[in-house]
């Protein structure tokens, strides 16, 4: 079994004026929505349920 070491992990930006799903990053991360909003950790729209992911988890492989 691999012993991985936990890291930092990615939260889901979702725009709080348009409700963008934008893009999963740290949450130190600051994103630009085509709407013109900037979102932050502190602005994002959280989900009903939040879900962290780690950074190299599968589900955000780009491909």
């Amino acid at each position: 079994m691999k012993n991985k070491k936990q890291g930092p992990l990615q939260v889901e930006f979702i725009c709080p004026a348009c409700g963008r799903h934008l893009a999963w990053a740290l949450p130190t991360a600051a994103i630009s929505c085509p709407c013109g909003e900037w979102v932050t950790n502190e602005n994002r729209k959280k989900a009903k349920e939040e879900i962290f992911l780690p950074i190299d988890s599968e589900q955000t492989v780009l491909f």
